[in-house]
């Protein structure tokens, strides 16, 4: 027969919800807590704000002096991170405001040309790009050694009284001793007219010289040997 024994009888009791009067002092009591925080520590820290003088106590000036050292603001104008804004147009998937200069239509598809091209020591020639006054390019050229250069372009209708020669200078390394092996970049034509690179091999070996283009341009000019000479698009692939 099993000997029945006494089980004691475990009461829980209810839990109790906090009050709101309770909620509200401990709302209070964490904004007291992270005003003095902020004021304390956190903006002679950050921002080198030190009204009570705390900061400097604690030596926490110094991490705002470095901090800014390291990762200076820096304003950049509006211009140039988006096109202006025109007003809101609609269309059938909705109302957007106008970006203005972010597209412009071209007539042609546009074409490729990949091509290399050896200097010898002294040697300088041209490669330009017959092109509509904003029409695009993208462009990468790197070569094997140090070259000078001038990346130009010669309007189809030069401003008055300048001479036949009259050229516009985009970008230039000129100077003995420099020189570049690379370059890359988007050029947008401000002319319609003949736009392009020359290169001239500073060094006493020989450079070769590596071009890749796409853009919108109706042909290639090479002007080498004091000889001008069209040429076709030579597409990589």
């Amino acid at each position: 027969m099993i000997e029945e024994k006494n089980i004691p009888q475990v009461v829980i009791a209810p839990i109790q919800a906090p009050s709101k009067a309770r909620i509200a002092t401990a709302t209070v009591a964490a904004a007291v807590v992270a005003a003095i925080i902020l004021v304390v520590a956190v903006l002679p820290a950050e921002y080198g704000i030190d009204p009570l003088g705390t900061g400097k106590a604690l030596g926490l000036g110094d991490l705002a002096q470095v901090s800014g050292e390291a990762a200076p603001l820096v304003a950049i104008p509006e211009a140039t991170i988006a096109p202006a804004l025109g007003p809101i147009g609609n269309s059938r998937w909705g109302a957007a405001p106008r970006v203005r200069g972010a597209f412009i239509a071209q007539p042609k598809a546009y074409k490729i040309d990949s091509r290399e091209i050896t200097l010898a020591p002294g040697e300088g020639m041209e490669i330009k790009y017959n092109m509509k006054k904003g029409a695009g390019l993208i462009y990468s050229w790197t070569a094997g050694g140090k070259l000078l250069y001038e990346f130009h372009g010669q309007p189809d209708v030069r401003p008055a009284n300048t001479d036949p020669d009259y050229f516009e200078s985009y970008d230039v390394v000129d100077q003995e001793g420099a020189g570049s092996d690379q370059s890359h970049g988007t050029f947008i034509a401000p002319s319609t007219g003949i736009h392009g690179w020359f290169w001239e091999n500073p060094g006493s070996t020989p450079v070769t010289l590596k071009l890749v283009s796409a853009g919108f341009y109706d042909w290639i000019m090479e002007n080498r040997n004091d000889k001008q000479t069209a040429l076709d698009p030579k597409d990589p692939q």
